[in-house]
């Protein structure tokens, strides 16, 4: 079942990350649009921009193909790579975090810019496609990890670390699943995360009021139905009385 990014340009999320308390902003959405090598069809991928409290830029990637969920670091390299010359087996030696590094290319892949939402920042200019890299990197200690570089995003002496989230863990990192099912409409999910926050007081939100005030009125309109059905009709003088059939079956009644 695939599965959709489940954000909002303009929101707060807050977690932890590293044992770090934070709050990431959402900014925009780039969604990448692939070929399937050997096919008509495509796959697409959602890039989703956030800037964390001390203003660093970090992606979150939701790969519909998959169902997976990256998140993105920054990572200084020396020297700059481009994206648009590499090619797969492609390897130098490269200071990454400062470090002495071997970096080989494991994969190229070419996709197009099928939208954009809100704020993302092209480096150099508007884009309608970019060229992405897969990154094998490993250290003088031989620990190997996996990083990415594309054209888009290209910032200077920049990479990206990938750091898969399983769904505990972005509960961990930004409080909340990122993702939703692609049949559910994002208004019925962000509606269930504010509902119970309304009932118990914890949101803040304007319409918070708003939603008891109808609620209650739902109530007392269903318990005024519920009484006409019951039979209960209020007299001159205030008293309530039930009206009882005159067909048998109750004590006092008048049997035809």
């Amino acid at each position: 079942m695939s599965v959709r990014g489940d954000l909002r340009v303009g929101e707060t999320l807050r977690g932890s990350l590293r044992k770090k308390r934070r709050s990431y902003t959402v900014m925009g959405r780039v969604v990448l649009k692939q070929r399937v090598q050997g096919s008509r069809g495509f796959v697409k991928r959602e890039q989703w921009r956030l800037i964390d409290d001390d203003g660093q830029e970090l992606w979150l990637e939701i790969r519909r193909d998959t169902n997976k969920v990256v998140l993105h670091e920054p990572v200084p390299v020396q020297p700059s790579i481009d994206p648009l010359s590499l090619e797969v087996g492609w390897t130098r030696k490269l200071r990454v975090r400062g470090q002495p590094c071997t970096v080989e290319v494991t994969n190229v892949r070419r996709a197009e810019i099928d939208h954009e939402t809100g704020a993302i920042d092209h480096s150099q200019g508007a884009l309608t496609a970019t060229t992405c890299a897969g990154l094998r990197v490993v250290d003088a200690q031989g620990s190997i990890s996996t990083m990415v570089v594309d054209a888009h995003r290209l910032h200077t002496r920049e990479i990206y670390s990938e750091t898969g989230l399983s769904s505990s863990k972005q509960y961990r990192v930004f409080g909340r699943p990122v993702t939703r099912p692609w049949w559910i409409p994002s208004f019925m999910r962000r509606f269930w995360r504010w509902f119970p926050a309304a009932i118990s007081g914890a949101s803040r939100s304007e319409w918070a009021p708003v939603f008891w005030i109808v609620l209650m009125f739902v109530v007392l309109v269903l318990a005024e139905l519920i009484d006409e059905d019951e039979g209960f009709f209020p007299s001159g003088g205030g008293v309530s009385f039930r009206n009882r059939s005159v067909y048998g079956g109750g004590g006092g009644g008048v049997g035809k």
